[in-house]
């Protein structure tokens, strides 16, 4: 039997029952602009209670990359144990295919997403090809431009299924929302249009496990009764902690405002997302509008 959702109106209500937070970035600290009010705070008094904080994000770039943006936020290394990010898994994950002889994939790849993730693979002995007929695999890491459209890559990826390519999704999220309501595609749902090519993908990021295993590795625990994740995904960061038994909290002031139609700040209506929970059959643990105390 499923357990109702428990509405709150602060972390200080729950923040006592865990000493693990995994926290998400983009909906739940900043929406890719500025940090949302409050957000600060929050860290801060998790700290001061000596709780182990690590945040977990589905960019498809380098953990350092990140980092500094968080020091950007005001969230500098004193506040946090560890980063992970779905870019830092799939460099892991490469690296170990390199050091196997590039036996799983080969060294050539094509890559899909803007020139400021071109790098995720520096330091590795990959090479970049321009042409699918060239490549043994592909890498996504998501569209060129915050408005560009779900057509944007098309051509790229039927190519790429005409030549039977694995493609690495390096961000599983399909959309992510700003605090003004624009949403921004990203590389899921070009590995969603790969799959209904008929293509084969393989998802680094929540809400597969490889990125929990991590995060728990790098706390040193295996208590997962004492773990929270903290997310505004349904599909990724609520569905990844249910699958890896983990209490979630859901923020419903990132990617759902639209779906809502609410302001990040502001409560939902708990009648739809009681509806919506049931129809993905995904069921966080507590609810908050955003991060506050």
């Amino acid at each position: 039997m499923t357990q109702k959702p428990q509405f709150i109106n602060n972390i200080n209500q729950i923040s006592y029952r865990y000493q693990y937070f995994i926290f998400d970035i983009w909906g739940v600290i900043h929406d890719g602009e500025s940090a949302y009010d409050g957000v600060l705070e929050v860290i801060k008094y998790l700290r001061s209670k000596n709780k182990k904080i690590c945040f977990v994000s589905n960019a498809p770039r380098r953990k350092f990359v990140v980092a500094k943006l968080l020091e950007k936020f005001g969230i500098g290394e004193d506040l946090y144990d560890f980063v992970i990010t779905s870019g830092e898994v799939t460099f892991l994950k490469l690296q170990e295919n390199q050091e196997n002889g590039f036996k799983k994939l080969g060294s050539n790849y094509l890559y899909i997403g803007p020139k400021k993730d071109e790098d995720l693979l520096h330091g590795l002995n990959y090479n970049i090809v321009q042409n699918a007929s060239h490549a043994d695999f592909v890498i996504n890491t998501g569209f060129d431009n915050d408005n560009s459209s779900e057509d944007e890559k098309l051509s790229q990826i039927k190519e790429c299924a005409k030549h039977n390519l694995m493609m690495i999704c390096v961000n599983p999220d399909l959309k992510v929302v700003k605090k003004d309501g624009r949403s921004m595609n990203c590389a899921g749902l070009i590995a969603k249009q790969y799959q209904e090519l008929g293509g084969k993908v393989e998802y680094y990021g929540k809400p597969y496990p490889a990125i929990y295993e991590i995060a728990c590795n790098l706390f040193n625990t295996s208590q997962k009764s004492s773990l929270i994740a903290i997310g505004d995904g349904l599909e990724t960061d609520i569905l990844g902690a249910l699958n890896n038994k983990i209490d979630s909290l859901l923020i419903t002031g990132g990617l759902l405002s639209n779906f809502f139609k609410i302001k990040y700040w502001q409560d939902c209506d708990p009648k739809k997302l009681d509806n919506l929970c049931k129809e993905q059959n995904i069921f966080p643990n507590y609810i908050i509008s955003n991060l506050k105390l």
